[in-house]
């Protein structure tokens, strides 16, 4: 059974384990591992993550299989699409779940959580980055009514890689 609650600072070193584990295991084979690891210090160092916990508007949900940490979700507010979605939005800035418990629906219930959070909230739009070539991802999105908007440059290390920008209006 799996369980969805708010994270906690004591979750974040298993969470950051988590998102390596699921970040190399989906992208290492596409990546140099001097980017892989570079991304890693600079986005999933415990600091940053401890801050991303402390962001005001914005929401870390764990995903928990008994006492194993299988998946989480991170919300927030960005003013980075202000300029095409307007104001009332709400980014689904992460979404992983580690390989081990892919099939088990934890996917589905994290994003359920994410846009009935939206919803209850009252935002427009719910909006994500999805790198281009991540096909797998992009047909998990597009099954959730997500639809490209846009794109930006995603910097993996040092290579520029095109994110596309997907967004469900809610």
């Amino acid at each position: 059974m799996i369980e969805i609650r708010e994270a906690a600072l004591q979750d974040i070193p298993a969470m950051r384990q988590v998102a390596i584990s699921s970040y190399a295991d989906t992208f290492a084979a596409s990546n140099s591992k001097e980017n892989m690891e570079a991304f890693f210090e600079e986005a999933y160092n415990l600091e940053k993550l401890e801050e991303e916990l402390r962001e005001q508007n914005s929401r870390l949900l764990l995903a928990l299989e008994g006492d194993a940490q299988v998946g989480f979700l991170r919300l927030r507010e960005s003013g980075e699409v202000v300029n095409l979605l307007g104001q009332n939005t709400i980014e689904l800035q992460r979404l992983y779940v580690l390989t081990s418990v892919q099939g088990k629906s934890v996917g589905r219930l994290l994003m359920e959580t994410a846009i009935a959070y939206a919803r209850q909230k009252k935002y427009e739009w719910i909006w994500l980055g999805v790198w281009e070539k991540n096909i797998r991802a992009q047909r998990f999105y597009e099954n959730w009514g997500f639809k490209k908007f846009s794109e930006h440059t995603f910097w993996m290390g040092d290579d520029p890689q095109i994110d596309w920008l997907l967004k469900k209006k809610l």
